[in-house]
């Protein structure tokens, strides 16, 4: 009998050791930020956006690698409606060789959306917490990260969004910056 006890206790506590030790791996999440297939805005709302995988990701049909750089790009996705203006993120692999970035938190990219003036009128970062944990994106040759970012709620007015990857020890953090105006 104290020999079964013992032996269950002892597979209870591989099993938690187990469940322990797989929560706290790395994360490896390829081609879109945290998973998630919705654009990001500070409030955390889903897009009731339903368009199918071709319509979302027609970038991906073109893999020709054909400058030798990363390049990134940021672009009108949606004009403005009642949900607010889509833009895309875009970083694009057109190196021969595979990309990978890695992050010391669950943070992959950064914004900031200014007023005519240059003062800062929101950031994403300041609105939401992120994981202490090493993740990485890798970006194979032809391959493209995607982030969608809705923005919403601004006053009428001219404004400047600026987007910008968070790895760490990188140089470059392929900034891209937009115009827009909000009615």
């Amino acid at each position: 009998m104290l020999k079964r006890t013992n032996l269950l206790h002892g597979i209870l506590l591989a099993v938690c050791i187990t469940i322990a030790i797989s929560g706290c791996g790395m994360k490896n999440s390829s081609n879109q930020s945290e998973g998630r297939e919705e654009p990001v805005m500070g409030d955390g709302k889903k897009s009731e956006n339903h368009k199918s995988e071709e319509q979302k990701r027609p970038e991906q049909q073109q893999n020709g690698i054909a400058a030798g750089q990363i390049e990134s790009a940021l672009k009108l996705q949606e004009t403005q409606n009642a949900k607010g203006i889509l833009f895309r993120y875009t970083l694009k692999n057109q190196t021969e060789k595979e990309k990978q970035f890695q992050f010391s938190t669950s943070q992959k990219f950064d914004y900031v959306i200014k007023d005519s003036s240059g003062k800062v009128v929101y950031q994403y970062s300041k609105n939401h917490m992120f994981m202490q944990v090493l993740s990485s994106l890798r970006l194979k040759q032809g391959d493209t990260f995607k982030q969608d970012l809705l923005v919403k709620d601004l006053k009428p007015g001219s404004y400047e969004l600026e987007v910008w990857l968070t790895p760490k020890g990188e140089t470059e953090d392929y900034r891209q910056k937009i115009t827009f105006k909000w009615q």
